[in-house]
Protein backbone atom coordinates (compact mmCIF):
# COMPACT_ATOMS: atom_id res chain seq x y z
CA UNK A 1 0.00 0.00 0.00
CA UNK A 2 2.80 2.43 1.06
CA UNK A 3 4.59 1.38 -2.15
CA UNK A 4 1.71 2.52 -4.19
CA UNK A 5 1.28 5.82 -2.69
CA UNK A 6 4.62 6.60 -3.15
CA UNK A 7 4.58 5.40 -6.83
CA UNK A 8 1.05 7.51 -7.55
CA UNK A 9 2.65 10.93 -5.33
CA UNK A 10 6.30 10.41 -7.41
CA UNK A 11 4.34 10.05 -10.85
CA UNK A 12 2.18 13.43 -9.98
CA UNK A 13 4.95 15.21 -9.32
CA UNK A 14 7.12 14.28 -12.47
CA UNK A 15 3.88 14.41 -14.43
CA UNK A 16 3.57 17.98 -13.00
CA UNK A 17 7.14 19.27 -13.59
CA UNK A 18 7.18 17.71 -17.07
CA UNK A 19 3.80 19.80 -17.56
CA UNK A 20 5.13 22.96 -16.32
CA UNK A 21 8.11 22.87 -18.19
CA UNK A 22 6.66 21.94 -21.27
CA UNK A 23 4.47 24.99 -21.24
CA UNK A 24 7.22 27.33 -20.47
CA UNK A 25 9.07 26.22 -23.30
CA UNK A 26 6.72 26.97 -25.68
CA UNK A 27 5.01 30.18 -24.08
CA UNK A 28 5.34 33.94 -26.19
CA UNK A 29 7.41 35.18 -23.63
CA UNK A 30 9.82 32.12 -22.05
CA UNK A 31 12.35 34.65 -19.84
CA UNK A 32 11.93 35.53 -16.74
CA UNK A 33 9.31 37.82 -14.94
CA UNK A 34 11.03 41.09 -14.49
CA UNK A 35 13.36 43.46 -16.16
CA UNK A 36 16.60 42.41 -18.13
CA UNK A 37 18.29 45.61 -18.81
CA UNK A 38 19.76 45.18 -14.86
CA UNK A 39 23.82 45.38 -14.80
CA UNK A 40 25.10 42.32 -13.17
CA UNK A 41 27.91 44.45 -10.16
CA UNK A 42 30.04 41.34 -9.65
CA UNK A 43 31.19 40.69 -13.40
CA UNK A 44 31.87 44.54 -13.66
CA UNK A 45 33.92 44.56 -10.61
CA UNK A 46 36.09 41.49 -11.30
CA UNK A 47 36.37 42.91 -15.16
CA UNK A 48 37.93 46.20 -13.49
CA UNK A 49 40.39 44.15 -10.80
CA UNK A 50 41.61 42.31 -13.28
CA UNK A 51 42.09 45.66 -15.37
CA UNK A 52 44.19 46.89 -12.63
CA UNK A 53 45.95 43.35 -12.02
CA UNK A 54 47.04 43.81 -15.97
CA UNK A 55 48.09 47.19 -15.54
CA UNK A 56 50.32 46.20 -12.07
CA UNK A 57 52.06 43.89 -14.01
CA UNK A 58 52.70 44.95 -17.08
CA UNK A 59 54.37 48.32 -15.02
CA UNK A 60 57.89 47.09 -14.11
Amino acid sequence: MELLVTAIIVGLVVYGLERNRARQATAPHFHLAGSSDVVDRDSERVSKELLLLDRAVRLP
